[in-house]
């Protein structure tokens, strides 16, 4: 599976570059020593003793391995509700803030298990941190390209979206994973709600029925360190939608937070390798997720 194949060429990337994967570090005088360490002060830029960001390639190997098949795991329970999209031949995929691509993962496993019949997967992946992805991206390149078809935008998408809404693409599919939380944390407030004006408008304007958005992310509000309103700000800008809320029992935390339905299995659809251990992955599923059908 292209999961497999990407995580075994992150991992061998990194530990090849073991030797020398903090010299010159990005983040100077405040690297920790840890690529963990790195994308702990991105997720909470609370404790981080200065901003930190994605532009390491080596953190990009260490997240790829740690998070991926959660990440996955939790795609594929959703995109085992999009009903219309399952026997289409050819499937149009937006995926915003695309990174290593757990959305193509998921894709490619459900294709693999026979669920999804499509012959081709039109992929446009945007993401503005090109030196930190690239490698990963040309792999992805690589596997069954008579299938996978991807491209990437190495785009800032508030900017992007403009561009987007002109084009005579239009995406059966629009992903965002895990990207809601963090453009909380890192993008201008005003940008980003004006991004997600224009995205509603697009969607209105040129998407089908029958199409859909898919939004997992940490399942916590703004004010928590999540991104969980701009889900429902989105949603109540698209004219004629269904939807459905999901979250997962968080086994990480003695509480978790209620949102729409949670699933009955929290636990990896598929299992991390073993060789993984020493990148601390998740071994669960704990995202909140809402699913946007766009109706006649």
């Amino acid at each position: 599976m292209l999961i497999d194949e990407i995580v075994d060429f992150c991992n061998t990337k990194y530990r090849n570059s073991k030797c020398n994967r903090c010299h010159n570090c990005s983040y100077g005088d405040n690297c920790p020593g840890s690529c963990d360490r790195c994308l702990h002060y991105i997720h909470t830029p609370t404790v981080a003793p200065a901003p930190r960001e994605y532009d390491c390639s080596n953190m990009a190997c260490y997240y790829t391995c740690k998070y991926s098949y959660r990440y996955m795991s939790e795609l594929i329970n959703a995109f085992l509700f999009l009903r219309d999209l399952k026997r289409k031949s050819n499937i149009k995929v937006m995926s915003v803030g695309c990174g290593p691509c757990t959305d193509l993962f998921a894709l490619d496993y459900l294709k693999t298990e026979g669920v999804y019949k499509f012959e081709s997967v039109e992929f446009r992946g945007i993401d503005p941190a090109k030196e930190v992805w690239l490698d990963i991206h040309k792999q992805i390149k690589k596997y069954n390209p008579s299938i996978i078809i991807p491209e990437f935008y190495y785009e800032d998408v508030t900017e992007f979206i403009d561009v987007i809404t002109k084009s005579k693409w239009i995406p059966d599919l629009i992903v965002f994973q895990y990207v809601f939380s963090d453009m909380e944390k890192h993008c201008d407030s005003i940008r980003l709600h004006e991004f997600i004006s224009k995205l509603a408008l697009f969607v209105n304007d040129a998407m089908s029925a029958n199409t859909y958005i898919v939004l997992n992310d940490i399942n916590l509000t703004t004010q928590m360190g999540g991104g969980r309103e701009l889900f429902d700000e989105l949603l109540d800008q698209i004219n004629n939608a269904d939807s459905r809320r999901f979250h997962f029992k968080n086994n990480n935390k003695l509480h978790h937070y209620n949102y729409g339905d949670e699933y009955e299995d929290n636990s990896l659809i598929v299992a991390n390798p073993q060789f993984i251990d020493d990148y601390n992955p998740y071994d669960s599923c704990a995202s909140a997720q809402l699913i946007i059908k766009k109706v006649k």
